[in-house]
């Protein structure tokens, strides 16, 4: 993939690599090795880590998710999925709310909706300090993403980054295999909310499913990888009968072993999703 730094490739140095190599003499070559990368013990990577305090974890105030996750972590990236016009959008600025509520700065890239559908849902008192966007989007740029996200941490120092959505990082048209380029966007990602010690969270499309049909990761558009790659899973889907509330299921998390768990969401007067407690209906 073009916008896909070098350094990130499977092959060496940016060259093939070859069949017939001198392994033996690599090793050799290497036994003096020192960098960034060179080879360490746990034990001392423990202690660099200790140095450097405990991990900061955030929380969406939706208590079960926060519950089922133990909070978000830097370095995780995060899908959320759902059929269309189910809400991924609200669910992830309701979490972002609760960010900022954090003293936290984050990052939106905002493909599917317009600046102004987008801040009108907050209310006219709400101060949007804490939320950053570019001036002007670049679709099918993976490197421009990357570029921006650096750029949001320099400035403003954001420590999230929103992602709405995964298909506009990249070229459909130019794209041969979809499932394997979208594979290789999925991984840079978490390659970037690794070194870059951010959270990043990731919306996707859901493939057609039936309407009474309850959604999964494997539903998810065009590729597998997106579960295989990421830390957590969500999705979140509408109940027919119900116009304001809807279901949000941890499909997976690879931290805590969470594995298919729903939790009852409602909306709330002031445009955000909530946790619905027992006997609720409608707003709250």
């Amino acid at each position: 993939m073009e916008d896909v730094p070098r350094g990130i490739s499977n092959s060496a140095g940016g060259k093939e690599m070859k069949d017939n190599e001198d392994l033996y003499g690599l090793v050799v070559k290497n036994m003096d090795h020192k960098g960034d990368d060179e080879i360490v013990s746990f034990e001392e990577i423990r202690s660099q880590l200790k140095d450097r305090g405990n991990v900061r974890r955030l929380y969406s105030n939706i208590p079960t998710l926060d519950t089922l996750l133990e909070g978000f972590e830097p370095g995780e990236l995060i899908a959320v999925s759902g059929p269309r016009k189910s809400g991924k959008t609200t669910l992830a600025q309701s979490i972002d709310v609760q960010f900022w509520k954090q003293s936290v700065k984050s990052l939106w890239l905002q493909y599917e909706v317009t600046p102004r559908q987008f801040i009108s849902v907050y209310g006219k008192e709400t101060k949007l300090t804490s939320v950053f966007t570019p001036r002007s989007m670049k679709p099918g740029l993976l490197k421009w993403a990357r570029d921006k996200i650096t750029e949001g941490i320099a400035k403003h120092g954001i420590s999230v980054v929103f992602i709405d959505h995964l298909h506009f990082l990249f070229d459909i048209g130019r794209v041969g295999n979809i499932s394997l380029e979208i594979g290789q966007v999925v991984r840079y990602l978490k390659y970037l909310a690794v070194q870059l010690e951010i959270t990043i969270f990731l919306l996707c499309h859901m493939r057609k499913t039936e309407l009474d049909k309850e959604p999964s990761d494997i539903d998810m558009r065009d590729s597998s990888l997106i579960a295989q790659e990421s830390d957590a899973g969500l999705i979140i889907w509408r109940i027919p009968e119900e116009d304001k509330q809807a279901y949000l299921k941890v499909c997976y998390s690879r931290r805590t072993g969470t594995w298919e768990k729903r939790i009852p969401l409602i909306k709330h007067l002031n445009g955000f999703l909530v946790e619905k407690a027992n006997g609720q209906s409608g707003y709250v």
